[in-house]
């Protein structure tokens, strides 16, 4: 997701039906530029060079973002009741080790290629964080880029986000709550032993009460398309 606002000019896209390292490629009406989908940079016309800004986003179920958001808006194309009775055309293209009709430029082997993985760029570096590993350890005290981080996933309905972890110029550590019966990654920093909604960043209980982490935009991908974008990226693995 991304602020479609440049040098204070607002534009507007639509799809090239062209792709590049096996993502979709946007073009801007007004200039007729090419846009890659993954990165949000212009790959060639006149506006070649410029990024647009990214937006904090989530890919999640539905009825995990109305529990976590009531109060939404929906996107509708007026034509729910045929699309919600057709299946995915891309279930069986998610099943196979396929990873594109373009062969990828970058053979990356650390994880599998068709792996989903959190990415994130900071300060023109990027990193990503795969959900094998998230599902194994869904609350992350991470830093990069001398920014510490919280990344917090819910394998059960596979979300995952990233916040910055500073609050009243501090770096809390996090961890998950044990035993609570409420649903979903609930956590406690080791600060002053609030208790914080995981997905959301804003703490429930405590001193803490009502304050929020800042989100950081990420883009869930494909290892293979993350790497074929960010070939030197670091990738976060649990040490054996």
């Amino acid at each position: 997701m991304y602020d479609r606002r440049i040098k204070g000019k607002e534009l507007t896209f639509g799809v090239s039906g062209k792709l590049h390292a096996n993502s979709l490629i946007m073009y801007d009406h007004q200039t007729e530029s090419l846009w890659s989908h993954l990165a949000g940079a212009a790959v060639t016309g006149p506006l070649k060079g410029e990024k647009l800004k990214p937006l904090q986003s989530m890919l999640t179920r539905w009825d995990t973002w109305r529990k976590l958001h009531p109060v939404s808006k929906v996107l509708s194309s007026g034509r729910e009741s045929f699309f919600s009775s057709m299946k995915d055309p891309y279930e069986a293209y998610y099943r196979s080790a396929d990873t594109g009709i373009i062969p990828t430029r970058v053979s990356d082997k650390r994880i599998y290629p068709k792996e989903y993985v959190l990415g994130l760029v900071l300060n023109e570096k990027a990193k990503a964080y795969p959900f094998s590993v998230l599902s194994r350890q869904p609350v992350v005290n991470d830093t990069f880029q001398a920014v510490p981080l919280l990344v917090v996933f819910d394998a059960e309905t596979t979300t995952g986000v990233i916040f910055r972890r500073s609050l009243d110029g501090k770096s809390p550590s996090f961890k998950q709550v044990t035993g609570s019966e409420k649903k979903g990654p609930f956590l406690v920093d080791d600060t002053t032993k609030s208790v914080w909604d995981g997905l959301i960043g804003r703490a429930i209980e405590g001193s803490f009460k009502g304050k929020k982490l800042e989100p950081v935009p990420m883009t869930p991908s494909f290892w293979f398309g993350w790497v074929d974008h960010y070939p030197s990226t670091e990738l976060y693995l649990i040490e054996k």
